[in-house]
């Protein structure tokens, strides 16, 4: 089915029936999370390893210990380990500053069944799945339900054999009886979180772009002419850090702004009416648009 294909549905014009409330909660709690995990990461770098504060404080230099520990299978990192994969793929962003960067062949994930993807959105967009776990107390949920509509749509998990590597962005699953202790390692990082998630799936979409918000305002029409049904936004603090995780499920002619705009389903902010348009318009213009084309075309 086209994008033009889609049932176009009008949005009210309040923030596509999302209150700015809910959205700063989401926002904000990443952001203190993000925040109160490099506060733990300081003190682990000067307590454990006797870096001085200043030093423990350059992000970069916290990224090449980090990684040297977790390379080394270092048991000094067993106490700061969660925080350590989260923080390296928070600070994984390399070369995708580039938009739409073609990182596979055109067939990439040609099997992907957005028509699956979409039933699966209109079915638990509101009522959960009680076959999954549930992070929306605590954590949040917006990833874990993104990454079952990916495994709706067919995408298959990618397990390397090892439940260690539970953490690692190289895995991404949910196994059956998962819930949400880590410590039983049947559901990854990369489902449920989404700076992990970014880290796994920009090197497995067919196609994955960032822009800023001012960027993904002044060419919306273009860009919902490049997304479809079942395909992953995020949004994203300046720096690319994501915050908040959701899926396309539609699209809308928004005739205040004689627009056409991309609806988005999510968790946490319980909706399947969600205006990317309108939620941009509402934060600074160098925040940042993660998308990712699961696979090329409808």
């Amino acid at each position: 089915m086209g994008i033009y294909d889609c049932m176009e549905m009008h949005i009210g014009c309040k923030y596509g029936g999302v209150s700015m409330m809910d959205d700063r909660r989401v926002h904000d709690e990443v952001f203190i999370q993000s925040i109160d995990r490099m506060e733990r990461i300081i003190r682990y770098l000067v307590s454990n390893l006797g870096i001085d504060d200043a030093s423990a404080r350059d992000e970069r230099l916290a990224a090449d210990i980090l990684v040297q520990l977790l390379r080394e299978d270092n048991p000094m990192a067993d106490e700061i380990l969660d925080d350590a994969a989260i923080f390296l793929c928070e600070s994984e962003e390399g070369s995708e500053m580039f938009p739409f960067e073609n990182r596979n062949e055109r067939a990439a994930n040609s099997f992907y069944d957005r028509e699956r993807a979409k039933a699966y959105i209109d079915a638990y967009w509101k009522n959960y799945n009680t076959a999954y776990p549930s992070f929306s107390h605590g954590g949040g949920d917006c990833t874990n339900f993104v990454s079952q509509v990916l495994y709706a749509g067919g995408m298959p998990w990618a397990d390397d054999g090892n439940p260690a590597n539970h953490k690692k962005s190289v895995n991404w699953y949910c196994k059956p009886g998962a819930t949400a202790k880590d410590s039983e390692r049947r559901i990854t990082f990369s489902w449920k979180i989404a700076a992990v998630f970014k880290a796994h799936w920009t090197k497995r979409v067919a196609r994955h772009g960032i822009f800023s918000y001012t960027e993904a305002i002044q060419s919306i029409n273009e860009l919902s002419g490049s997304v479809f049904l079942g395909d992953v936004v995020q949004f994203c603090y300046s720096g690319g850090v994501p915050y908040h995780t959701l899926a396309v499920t539609g699209y809308n002619r928004d005739p205040e702004y004689n627009i056409r705009d991309i609806v988005l389903a999510s968790h946490d902010i319980d909706s399947n009416t969600r205006s990317l348009y309108r939620t941009m318009l509402k934060y600074p213009s160098d925040y940042k648009l993660r998308v990712y084309n699961i696979k090329l075309g409808s």
